[in-house]
């Protein structure tokens, strides 16, 4: 079992082990917890039915590329909201969120140590369809080794309260970014939404692939034209890009009905302009909220 345990990535074929892995490890920090401190046994309930949800939490897989298109979005603001797909998940960011990083410091020295980022966010819904609860999770080692997540070979594991009430504006911007991931995920001429494929580089008995299959990947959909290149008939050379870079989206007044004498507001969604070899490069200037 420890052997298994330590084969855990953070990859989109290892997200149902490790979301049942956060779930144990949860409810076995919670039944020490019950033992010691029994007076508290109502709170406990109410942590322990938390747990229960996030073991029927829908999985997301955001590509690296998807989550620079979503933080830029989410950044960027004034975009429609699409409502949550389930009424709980957990998305995962390939290479982490970039916007958000906290400094981590000695308690004795108070100098940095370190560098957290976030890794992946949990929300779970109200009777009224909204977002009620978020709650992120974090890679940085020491985080896995003091709650024992390290041991259990979890590469995740959820901020303490004391940390992320800690961050300034933290939570409106990954509402925000939950949100700009669930309208983008709609969008078909710019993303790809497809189930997770079992993987050769971290393998995993063939029992696991119905629950590997359920994890949704969200990919960025390539630009496979190059802007040196003729399209079909079209002989005018275009401009050559060195690296790709977002459009954002924008309202525009969009005319309609009886000789295009009406009008309402439309959205036109962000897309990724050139070519699908070259890196895709966001120069906006990061936000960094400090502990």
């Amino acid at each position: 079992m420890a052997g298994k345990h330590k084969r855990l990535r953070l990859t989109p074929s290892h997200l149902p082990l490790i979301r049942d892995g956060l779930v144990k490890l949860q409810k076995r920090n919670l039944q020490r917890q019950l033992a010691e401190m029994p007076q508290y046994r109502r709170t406990i309930t109410e942590l322990w039915n938390d747990a229960d949800q996030l073991s029927t939490a829908q999985l997301w897989w955001v590509s690296r590329d998807m989550t620079k298109l979503a933080e830029d979005t989410a950044q960027a603001g004034n975009f429609p909201t699409a409502p949550p797909p389930s009424q709980c998940g957990m998305v995962f960011f390939d290479g982490g969120v970039r916007r958000i990083t906290f400094d981590v410091t000695d308690d004795r020295t108070q100098e940095t140590v370190g560098t957290a980022r976030i890794a992946a966010i949990h929300w779970s819904c109200g009777a009224d369809g909204r977002i009620e609860q978020i709650a992120p999770y974090t890679d940085y080692p020491q985080a896995l080794r003091d709650t024992g997540a390290a041991q259990a070979g979890l590469p995740v594991i959820n901020f303490g309260n004391d940390v992320w009430d800690d961050f300034t504006g933290g939570h409106e911007y990954c509402l925000l970014l939950l949100q700009a991931v669930f309208t983008l995920s709609g969008q078909p001429s710019i993303c790809q939404t497809k189930p997770a494929q079992p993987g050769g580089r971290h393998p995993l008995p063939a029992k696991f692939d119905p629950e590997i299959r359920k994890v949704k990947m969200l990919v960025l959909r390539e630009n496979l034209h190059r802007p040196g290149e003729s399209d079909g008939d079209d002989e005018r050379v275009r401009r050559e890009y060195s690296h790709r870079f977002i459009v954002r989206g924008f309202w525009r007044e969009q005319a309609y009905g009886p000789n295009h004498s009406l009008r309402r507001r439309q959205w036109i969604p962000p897309f990724v302009k050139g070519p699908a070899d070259k890196p895709l490069i966001c120069k906006d200037t990061v936000r960094i909220w400090k502990r």
